[in-house]
């Protein structure tokens, strides 16, 4: 029978650790390091993400006549992470319902999506 984990509390701080699958790499360069902290940023928001190029981006505020606005309503609260080649540490502050869990879900599949592509078949 698996075992049942404890419900995630709003306002509670977790400490969270990501591995790549058997132990393996998930950092293999500089780049890696910057999609990885660039990942932290995008994927921590309850609203869709959608991964544009800096190019597009402006072109798409140019276009619009607007300027870069924030209206980010982040998941959880990142207070301290550690990237180390084959893993990461997170220390994050659940910021409301399913907050850690929905911010996981995409920070994993974002991120393996990246990793996964850049890999030479």
């Amino acid at each position: 029978m698996p075992i049942k984990r404890p419900p995630l509390v709003d306002s509670e701080i977790y400490h969270i650790v990501i591995r790549g699958v058997g132990d393996q790499v998930i950092f293999k360069d500089v780049n890696d390091y910057y999609r990885g902290i660039f990942s932290l940023f995008e994927f921590n928001n309850s609203k869709p993400v959608e991964i544009r190029t800096q190019r597009q981006k402006r072109l798409r505020q140019k276009l619009n006549g607007e300027l870069f606005s924030d209206t980010r309503d982040p998941l959880v609260e990142i207070l301290q992470f550690c990237f180390m080649p084959n893993h990461i540490h997170l220390l994050v502050r659940q910021l409301g319902n399913k907050g850690i869990t929905d911010f996981m879900r995409k920070l994993g599949a974002g991120y393996a999506a990246y990793f996964n592509k850049k890999i030479p078949a």
